[in-house]
């Protein structure tokens, strides 16, 4: 049986395009725990409704183990969870993929479609990328929801929803109550009033640096935490980002 196959960092982010699971009934795969328990039964309780619970994947990798292991460039850690990745694959007729865009708002969004082409190795199946959030370039601190940069609107694909979809995804968004302390509620009521329609991004098949609209968040937040002392050490998309991604799949990154 053809199969679409969707695959999250981590559990919520599926509601970014829950009108689209919905109606697709893929195989979904979430690759950790999102850093706390309460995200990943808030992801069962909405899905439950809405596809075959034998058809998700729970990896459950702790969160925070995949942070340490970006820091110290520990690339088995993710080599071990593109594997398994790809031993479901191996056991599905993947017509189609989809998986978190490379936003750099979080490295963990960012890492989904390295895992996800390691994962699937020489097949030339479509793969989308899903928009979840970034950090506008503005002189506030301004973040676009479920959009991509509109500098890449022109490869974009957007999927109006029917007013069944569109009403099933509005009421979950009152089950997935941890949104509001990861997003902030301004965030999560724009998500809101965009539900009715869905955005895909037709995956880069080279590493993005950031969009001439975009700002390379997660770097900027660790070097702000690092100056209030709150970490010793952050993230960066020079020094652990692309060593990982040339290590995983290194044609994103090759000349």
């Amino acid at each position: 049986m053809p199969r679409n196959v969707m695959i999250f960092s981590h559990p919520n982010h599926e509601v970014a395009i829950l009108g689209s699971v919905r109606r697709l009934q893929p195989y979904l795969i979430f690759l950790t725990d999102g850093g706390a328990q309460e995200r990943v039964e808030q992801s069962k309780e909405s899905l439950k409704s809405v596809v075959d619970m034998a058809d998700v994947a729970w990896l459950d990798v702790e969160e925070a183990s995949l942070y340490t292991a970006l820091l110290k460039g520990d690339i088995a850690s993710f080599r071990a969870l593109s594997g398994e990745v790809a031993s479901i694959l191996s056991g599905l007729d993947v017509v189609r993929v989809y998986c978190d865009s490379i936003e750099f708002y979080n490295p963990l969004h960012d890492v989904a479609l390295p895992i996800t082409r390691a994962a699937l190795g020489d097949s030339t199946v479509p793969v989308f990328e899903v928009p979840l959030i970034h950090q506008r370039k503005d002189e506030a601190e301004v973040y676009e929801v479920l959009r991509s940069p509109r500098s890449l609107w022109g490869d974009c694909v957007n999927t109006r929803l029917t007013d069944e979809e569109h009403g099933v995804k509005r009421r979950a968004f009152d089950i997935y109550t941890s949104l509001a302390a990861q997003l902030g509620k301004d965030n999560v009521d724009l998500a809101v009033t965009r539900a009715g329609e869905e955005q895909f991004l037709k995956a880069r098949g080279k590493l993005p640096v950031p969009a001439v609209d975009q700002v390379l968040r997660y770097e900027w937040r660790g070097r702000r935490l690092q100056e209030m002392g709150l970490v010793q050490e952050a993230i960066t998309y020079d020094d652990h980002y692309v060593p990982l991604v040339e290590a995983l799949s290194p044609e994103l990154v090759a000349a």
